[in-house]
């Protein structure tokens, strides 16, 4: 079904536009690991307070998620990209303004209710004008609008810090989130289909809770959660981690910035092989970039000072290229479940549940590394990870299955007589 436009854009205008929007929102939350060390100096941080700073962005998001998936159903992508794009830049030129660590957090916590919607607000329109077998590689690209973000991040923000302040960085993200989200909202020509539909917020609720109990669902957004811890300890602690190598704060940053451009490989690449070496599963590499990132952050925890510089990029750049290359292959999975007119909703289920790994990670990392040290944070992490691939080979059994019932039915009412 093609979109009733008076004036039907490019399907690769749209994937753009949302792209953009995209890096403009998540420079912040991505560019947190980098900024840690200045974070820190400012106000006298430990590793576990540190943490606070990525959790309670992850807190709003967390709340709102669900909400915000039920709200790009009923009002369409191009409503919710421009207000979340609202509240998001100007929580972060609010959090600019001050030089208290409380209230930089209320801030980031505002911040993290606009982030939300980043997600949702989007994917409902690339699932709509984009064929299930370019579904994967589209929402790749999509989703490498936030390692892209986290590269530039990397380079743009601790160079602002360092010359002027940590608040000027927040203040450019906050300008930058701004003009990205409202460049999408001006631009996109929404197709009738995706406008959203008039309902009732109790029929909203009652379709969210029947997608909820969705079996595929609830497999998938487990191994979700367990990789999206290892991609916020590589967000939040890679940077220190290195530091703790015995190398300097600008190599530190240097490798942050590696393991990004790594993602940016990550997402387009497990995309793409999703698509074509997997014939559309999303379940089955998932579970391989877990087996992945087990192995690569039990290197990580076997690094020491004095390590040859090659490893401590190699191991880098793998971390960055799994345990923040997937997402989005959940992402497409997760809106494939709901559907057309249900996507939002499943995302917001789904991306609810991930995101409270999210907020848990930063601080129960940061409390382990501060208590036992880095390495024992990182094995900890490895066997995490190395666990969460049992749910992925599950949910690509049972989704197996499910197409099996599917086209026997189908077969079914077509059999003549």
């Amino acid at each position: 079904m093609r979109p009733h436009n008076p004036m039907p854009e490019s399907r690769y205008e749209v994937l753009a536009l949302f792209t953009g929007a995209m890096v403009g929102a998540s420079l912040s939350i991505m560019g947190s690991g980098a900024l840690m060390p200045f974070f820190g100096a400012a106000f006298h941080l430990g590793q576990s307070q540190l943490g606070w700073i990525l959790s309670v962005q992850m807190i709003g998001s967390v709340g709102m998620t669900a909400v915000a998936g039920m709200l790009t159903d009923r009002f369409g992508d191009k409503a919710v990209v421009l207000w979340s794009g609202v509240i998001m830049g100007l929580a972060l030129i609010a959090a600019s303004l001050v030089a208290n660590f409380t209230w930089l957090l209320c801030w980031l916590l505002i911040y993290g209710i606009g982030f939300a919607a980043v997600t949702p607000a989007g994917s409902h329109a690339i699932i709509f004008f984009f064929k299930p077998e370019e579904r994967g590689l589209a929402m790749g690209i999509r989703q490498c609008g936030v390692p892209f973000a986290g590269a530039l991040a990397g380079v743009l923000l601790p160079a602002i810090a360092l010359h002027f302040h940590y608040q000027a960085a927040l203040a450019i993200c906050g300008i930058i989130t701004l003009l990205a989200c409202g460049l999408a909202s001006i631009f996109y020509r929404e197709p009738v289909e995706l406008q959203g539909e008039r309902v009732s917020v109790r029929a909203m609720l009652i379709e969210m809770v029947r997608i909820s109990r969705n079996v595929r669902l609830i497999l998938l957004t487990v191994a979700s959660m367990v990789l999206m811890c290892a991609q916020f300890a590589l967000m939040g602690f890679l940077t220190l981690t290195v530091i703790h190598w015995g190398y300097a704060v600008p190599v530190a940053v240097a490798l942050f910035t590696l393991a990004q451009i790594a993602a940016i490989a990550g997402r387009l690449g497990w995309g793409w092989g999703s698509d074509h070496l997997f014939k559309g599963s999303r379940a089955i590499p998932l579970g391989i970039i877990g087996i992945a990132t087990a192995a690569i952050a039990f290197g990580v925890s076997s690094i020491a000072a004095g390590s040859p510089f090659w490893l401590a990029a190699a191991l880098a750049a793998g971390l960055g290229f799994t345990a923040e290359g997937w997402l989005g292959l959940s992402v497409c999975a997760f809106a494939e479940i709901g559907g057309n007119e249900n996507a939002g909703s499943a995302l917001g289920v789904g991306l609810t549940w991930t995101l409270v790994a999210a907020f848990v990670t930063p601080t129960l990392f940061g409390a382990l590394a501060q208590a036992h040290g880095f390495p024992f944070a990182w094995r900890s992490l490895a066997l995490l990870e190395a666990i969460g691939v049992v749910p992925a080979l599950l949910a690509s059994e049972t989704i197996a299955r499910s197409l099996s019932a599917d086209l026997a039915a189908a077969e079914h009412l077509v059999r003549p007589e």
